[in-house]
């Protein structure tokens, strides 16, 4: 099964489980509360029912005071007037209550239970229920302690807390661990990378060997007849087997770049002066196809980078700026000084990147040109990353390409800034 195959399942049987434990919890968290108060209710109720008993059989009201148990904050016996008959506060009995709470109750029959606040400020929890004594309705009042209904909601919450906090340990070691597998991943596919490059080294070394000899010789022959012939078929003849050969001249010079294991000795450069020297190179194509070339790089700037390798990276990037700028077309090369980095941008006029080749831009071998070689980025991405900088190309906001170098900006004594 496909890599991406098993991550996708994986993923899905994780947020399944994910989803599956928070709703338990959330649902078990949701359904204390109400369990909680049933707790409240039961008890309210069984001590209301054995209250009312004992002072059936007891007109006096005395047996009441047995009634004291670590739940009840108070309970008070309160007849139709609003006085109160029985208080578990001796000195309340026989005194006025203060609130019309008790009324509804005495009206409609039925029980009353909220969560009030008394004058201490604790929280307790009100139950009143009306109950029949000496052919008078009373209403019984009580007031339990919610501790043991408090805790019932602090388990269920602690509960939750445990999942939660589970499921998001879990997550974040799903995360470390996806990372890592990610990095190996990318080390797998960096070893792979070497080894191809390896091979094409060994073919690029028996390429240089075999063919260069046998290139100039063909190049110097064709460079011959173009000496000897003035105009006519023949001399286009002579022209075309020079530049051939030229093209694959550049393209064994391309090969052996990208394929070489050793980075390049650590040096630096003035860019500057590099970027005027291509420009130079590349002026008479330009004005041939008439397009501007616009060049503002500080002169002060220093980058660690040879002269050398800069050379081959701006002439890749000019010369495929050059081949897609339109007529009358303008190519842009600026420069910007960004802390401990020097950006070097070349932007064109041109028709952009299509969207197929986004993602392969850098890959060797990948063109949307016919005649192409799909080298030149390639090799600039292995000169840039080699002096420790990186490179990034994308379409412009107002169109065209826009190649953004960054290379590490050296101080004037050499030092790294």
């Amino acid at each position: 099964m496909p890599r991406f195959s098993v991550l996708s399942l994986t993923l899905l049987a994780a947020f399944l489980l994910t989803g599956g434990l928070a709703w338990q919890a959330l649902r078990d968290y949701q359904s204390a509360a109400p369990v909680a108060q049933e707790n409240l209710r039961g008890l309210a109720l069984t001590m209301a029912t054995a209250m009312e008993g004992v002072a059936a059989r007891d007109p006096s009201l005395k047996a009441l005071t047995s009634f004291q148990t670590p739940e009840i904050a108070y309970a008070a016996l309160l007849a139709a007037d609003g006085k109160i008959l029985f208080h578990t506060n001796p000195d309340l009995t026989g005194s006025d209550v203060t609130d019309d709470r008790f009324r509804p109750v005495l009206a409609s029959g039925g029980l009353s239970e909220k969560r009030i606040r008394l004058g201490t400020g604790e929280m307790v929890y009100e139950f009143q229920t009306p109950i029949h004594l000496s052919g008078q309705t009373c209403v019984l009042r009580l007031a339990l302690h919610t501790w043991r209904a408090d805790s019932v909601m602090r388990r269920a919450r602690q509960g939750m807390m445990v999942i939660f906090s589970l499921l998001a340990v879990g997550w974040s070691l799903g995360a470390v661990i996806l990372r890592l597998l990610q990095k190996q991943a990318a080390r797998q596919r960096q070893a792979a990378r070497q080894q191809e490059l390896a091979r094409l080294g060994e073919v690029g070394a028996i390429l240089a060997h075999e063919i260069r000899n046998p290139l100039a010789g063909i190049k110097g022959y064709g460079q011959l007849l173009q000496e000897r012939l003035s105009s006519g078929r023949e001399r286009r003849y002579a022209d075309l087997i020079v530049g051939e050969a030229q093209r694959l001249e550049r393209l064994a010079h391309d090969i052996l770049l990208y394929t070489r294991s050793s980075s390049p000795a650590p040096a630096s450069c003035h860019p500057a002066p590099v970027a005027v020297e291509v420009l130079t190179l590349l002026t008479p194509q330009a004005q041939a196809l008439n397009v501007l070339f616009a060049c503002e790089i500080g002169e002060e700037l220093m980058v660690a980078c040879p002269a050398e390798g800069l050379q081959q990276v701006l002439l890749n990037l000019l010369t495929n700026a050059l081949q897609v700028s339109p007529a009358d077309g303008k190519i842009m090369i600026t420069s910007r000084h960004q802390g401990k980095w020097v950006e070097l941008m070349v932007k064109d006029d041109g028709p952009g990147i299509a969207a197929e080749m986004q993602d392969v831009l850098f890959e060797p071998f990948k063109t949307s040109k016919a005649r192409g070689a799909g080298l030149g980025l390639a090799v600039c991405k292995k000169i840039i990353e080699g002096c420790g900088g990186h490179i990034e190309v994308k379409n412009g906001i107002n169109g065209g390409v826009e190649c953004l170098v960054c290379l590490p900006s050296v101080s004037p004594k050499g030092a790294h800034t």
